[in-house]
């Protein structure tokens, strides 16, 4: 089972969007676990306070980092203040190390306050490694070969951002990594994530009924998916391409195949060339000179 823990304000809008149709079936079939943590449950006060104004001025209130810290050690079943407290031996040891021999693994060219957070990330990961993602605009933008990344890990932490978003000091303690669906702002982390978590779901065995299917779209081989038909065959007069309705395989696979690399020069020609100019990522590298062939046959006959 692939467990998917989230750290939320609004854990309703995750729930909302992953309870339905295939991520829904896989939640009710055990093949995913969605383990939704409330972040104001871990309120500073009896008001529900879990943010601030922002330190310099600015607009808008920030989350602060003790109810984020709260919530994210509720995952592991561990408590707040033991966690505080076995901090602060550790920081103290660290300062003693200073002045004894055993100082192979520190490095004392930090400042004070970078010995304190190397102390917080020491006691972070013996908690946990699991990976942590911050639903970010500032972060790398999430696409396909992530999906396939992510739907490798066991459990997957998920922090979701409101407001003006996390002060930073929670983010650099829990090391983060901070993903983005592109260059936009949404209210908050939720919407994102429920797109996150459907697309590295369907990665996962056994939550598509037949997991050929996820082989063939759009970005899984690199390219756009060829456009596809289902019945009528003729529907008010526009028709179904004839190769389709042929019967021999062979030609309809060579028709798809060019219709696609097709779409994907019409539509997203940035796929055939990388602009990083990286012969790693360069998708017109890996084209072979047949499909090269394919593809301008189907732009003389387009």
């Amino acid at each position: 089972m692939k467990k998917f823990s989230v750290l939320t304000l609004f854990p309703e809008i995750i729930e909302q969007g992953l309870n339905y149709s295939i991520t829904g079936r896989a939640i009710a079939d055990c093949l995913i676990e969605l383990n939704l943590i409330n972040i104001r449950d871990f309120a500073v006060n009896k008001y529900g306070q879990v943010d601030d104004k922002l330190y310099g001025g600015g607009t808008g209130m920030l989350m602060m980092p003790e109810p984020i810290l709260a919530a994210w050690l509720s995952i592991y079943k561990k408590d707040t203040q033991q966690f505080l407290t076995q901090l602060s031996e550790s920081s103290k040891f660290l300062k003693l190390s200073q002045h004894s021999e055993a100082t192979e693994f520190l490095d004392f060219t930090q400042s004070s306050e970078e010995m304190s957070l190397a102390a917080w990330q020491r006691e972070v990961k013996k908690v946990s490694q699991d990976r942590i993602i911050y639903l970010s605009p500032k972060g790398r933008t999430f696409n396909q070969k992530m999906a396939q990344e992510l739907s490798q890990e066991k459990h997957l932490v998920f922090l979701c951002g409101h407001y003006e978003g996390v002060d930073q000091r929670i983010l650099d303690v829990l090391q983060v990594e901070e993903v983005s669906l592109g260059d936009f702002v949404l209210t908050g982390g939720e919407p994102a994530l429920v797109v996150m978590i459907d697309a590295i779901s369907r990665l996962i065995p056994g939550v598509l009924p037949n997991m050929e299917a996820h082989q063939a779209d759009s970005h899984s081989a690199g390219l756009l998916e060829e456009p596809q038909y289902t019945r009528p065959a003729n529907w008010h007069g526009l028709k179904v391409p004839e190769i389709l309705l042929s019967g021999h395989q062979a030609n309809i696979e060579n028709y798809r195949k060019s219709k696609s690399l097709l779409e994907t020069y019409t539509k997203r020609p940035d796929l055939l060339q990388n602009k990083s100019g990286s012969r790693e990522n360069n998708l017109s590298e890996k084209l072979s000179e047949e499909d090269w062939l394919l593809l301008i046959d189907s732009l003389k006959n387009n």
